[in-house]
């Protein structure tokens, strides 16, 4: 304390004047503490006095102070608490605390509310008190650099310590942003079968100028990186081709098969040739990628061109064969009308070649379907009737070490569908039975009417609640793997060796069951055989109610132009319509059309013309005939009933389509006005 203190004062300041706010209630004090203060040398007090501490606040607020001195004992507080107040209103305010008790305990108390020192009354000399108050006013002011020096310190630190967290967050982000480049690198990788390998072509003790054994005699050199042998089948060529990038001092740039345990994989490799002087021993560093997928669709795309190539071709035998079968079907039903007393075994044949005629004309379709494209025809119907079919079809077909057995009950629901692609999907399967079974076995045909709750409807991924019809083909063949069972349906797959298949008839069986709301499943086990099931949904919505044919009305010798480059159409067509008291004028042409539309515009009012002719086809004549005669009515017929064919033909403004082969129902329908 001041009080205790000898030492010679060293004033630190020197202030014109030190303003002091003395805070005391006793008069006599005041005065007392003001003359102590006038008379110190080399320094002037100004001396505000306040007799209650409220007095000494409002000073406070509109005076600024360099020093206070509190007396503890006021009118209007006492004690430490008048301490506490007044440094809660002025916290930068120093405070010297006079007392007339000698307590060394109030004294500590009083420093440490925050007084800067402790002074008696009765003992108050003017070089104490005046060393005391410089020593307040310092002390505050080093107390508020020290603060001040800390809040600049703490601040540096925390500014710091902020780019040290920047600078870390900074060095995390770009490890793991370099770590996602690896990753992603990594994942490119594997993505695209990429890595990497070194070949050790030409061993150091292997002179310069002999060329390295073959391909296979390396395979110790190679890296660990490169456990799989090069298939036999292309050993050969690629140590062809290394011995040559050798001699031209060049990498190897190949793509070859390996075997990957029991598959063939294909691989694709870059590399460049490193020498090493000093050794002689020359290296081949390169990277390898696998092109297995590539090949795959390379194989499918050459398949998909041979397919459309077999589909233009098989276009053009449909439509000879329907121009054959056109004749066939018109004659064997013009006969029973002009014999009347016909014997019934007679009638017997005409009736199967008409069968056999329609078969064909249903197989034709059905290559049109898959080739090109045929607008089914769907209503309901019974598939016990077409299960029916398919067995007399396949028991002809199969061979006999195969047994096919057959349990369709007569009660079946009935289905919304189309008949000739259904038939089609269980013939696929039957057929596809047949192959598993080179050996022999039984085929299994059965058909059962389902309900599926949502239970378990779930068990299947297309299924939905409701009543379906279930056939079901299964045969004791070879079975299948759950790897080829899981590809079964891709397009172009195929288990059968080349030449022997396309791969496209499971494909094109789930294109049609899953576009009549069904859905297939497969059950197979090596050894065991496999089990096709297929659901088509129920329906009990009548069938549109077939047209009753309309009777066929007396032609009333109006003209019909036939136009076709096949005489023998030409002269069935004529032979229906002449019978039905049509007049017929024939063209074998386009040309030929022209010129008699020409010379009998009022006459001829209905042209029935092939599309495909030579030298001038349907589409080329259409146009001109309109142009002679505006009002005509013009039916396209043709061997090609395909989609495209028909939407293009009510383009070039065609008023119908018969498409061949046609009954002679179809054709005088047809060709009566509507």
């Amino acid at each position: 304390m001041a009080r205790n203190s000898d030492a010679t004062l060293e004033y630190p300041l020197n202030p014109a004047a030190v303003r002091v706010l003395l805070i005391e209630d006793d008069l006599a004090e005041a005065r007392f503490l003001q003359e102590v203060l006038k008379g110190a040398p080399r320094c002037r007090f100004q001396l505000s006095h306040a007799k209650r501490l409220g007095e000494a606040i409002a000073w406070l607020s509109q005076t600024a102070f360099d020093v206070a001195l509190l007396d503890l004992t006021l009118p209007d507080s006492s004690g430490l608490d008048s301490l506490d107040v007044l440094l809660y209103e002025a916290p930068s305010l120093p405070v010297v605390v006079l007392t007339n008790t000698n307590d060394d305990a109030l004294a500590v108390a009083a420093v440490r509310h925050g007084a800067q020192d402790y002074l008696m009354k009765r003992s108050l000399q003017q070089e104490v008190l005046v060393r005391s108050l410089f020593y307040a006013i310092e002390r505050q002011r080093a107390e508020a650099a020290l603060r001040h020096a800390n809040e600049i310190l703490e601040d540096r630190v925390q500014a710091r310590t902020a780019e040290l967290e920047a600078a870390n967050r900074h060095l995390r982000q770009e490890i793991e942003q370099r770590q996602r480049i690896q990753e992603r690198l990594t994942l490119a990788q594997n993505a695209a079968s990429i890595g990497t390998f070194e070949w050790c072509v030409r061993p150091a003790n292997l002179s310069v100028g002999v060329t390295p054994g073959s391909i296979a005699d390396m395979m110790a050199s190679f890296s660990d990186s490169w456990p799989w042998p090069i298939h036999p089948d292309d050993a050969e060529r690629v140590s062809q081709e290394l011995r040559r990038a050798l001699q031209q001092g060049q990498g190897l740039r190949t793509e070859f098969r390996i075997l990957v345990g029991d598959r063939v994989h294909w691989l694709t490799i870059n590399s460049s040739l490193i020498c090493d002087v000093e050794t002689h021993s020359e290296r081949l560093l390169g990277i390898h990628m696998d092109i297995t997928d590539k090949k795959q669709l390379e194989t499918q795309f050459l398949r998909s061109q041979r397919l459309e190539s077999l589909g233009t071709l098989a276009g053009g035998i449909a439509h000879d064969l329907n121009n054959i079968l056109t004749p066939i079907l018109l004659v064997v039903q013009l006969l029973p009308l002009k014999l009347k007393d016909m014997d019934p075994w007679i009638r017997g044949k005409l009736d199967i070649l008409e069968a056999s005629a329609q078969r064909g004309a249903d197989l034709v379709k059905q290559i049109l379907a898959f080739t090109r494209g045929v607008e089914g025809k769907r209503f309901a119907l019974q598939v016990n009737h077409l299960l029916a079919d398919i067995r007399q079809l396949v028991q002809q077909t199969l061979p006999r070490s195969i047994t096919v057995y057959t349990e369709v009950p007569e009660h079946l629901w009935p289905v919304w569908g189309d008949p000739t692609q259904l038939h089609q999907v269980f013939m696929n399967l039957c057929v596809n039975a047949r192959d598993a079974m080179a050996a022999g076995g039984s085929l299994r045909i059965t058909a059962e009417n389902l309900t599926l709750d949502h239970d378990s409807a779930q068990r299947h991924l297309q299924a939905q609640p409701g009543l379906y019809v279930r056939v079901t083909v299964a045969d004791t063949g070879t079975g299948m793997e759950p790897g080829v069972l899981n590809q079964i349906f891709d397009p172009f797959f195929t288990t059968k060796a080349p030449g022997q298949g396309t791969g496209l008839g499971l494909s094109a069986v789930l294109g049609i069951v899953e576009s009549h709301g069904g859905f297939i499943d497969v059950q197979s086990q090596v050894g065991q055989g496999s089990l096709f099931q297929v659901y088509l949904p129920a329906t009990f919505e009548p069938s549109p109610a077939a047209a009753s044919p309309p009777d066929l009305l007396d032609g009333g010798q109006a003209t019909v132009l036939v136009v076709d480059d096949e005489p023998a159409v030409c002269a069935a067509v004529r032979t229906v319509l002449e019978l039905h008291n049509y007049r017929v004028v024939v063209a074998h042409g386009g040309q030929d059309a022209i010129a008699l539309v020409s010379e009998h515009p009022d006459t001829i009012h209905t042209v029935l013309m092939d599309l495909m002719m030579p030298t001038m086809d349907g589409f080329a004549t259409i146009p001109l005939l309109k142009r002679i005669s505006p009002d005509l009515r013009v039916i396209a017929m043709s061997g090609l009933n395909s989609i495209d064919a028909v939407a293009r033909a009510e383009q070039q403004g065609f008023q119908g389509f018969l498409p061949k082969p046609f009954t002679h129902q179809e054709l005088l329908q047809r060709i009566q006005p509507e």
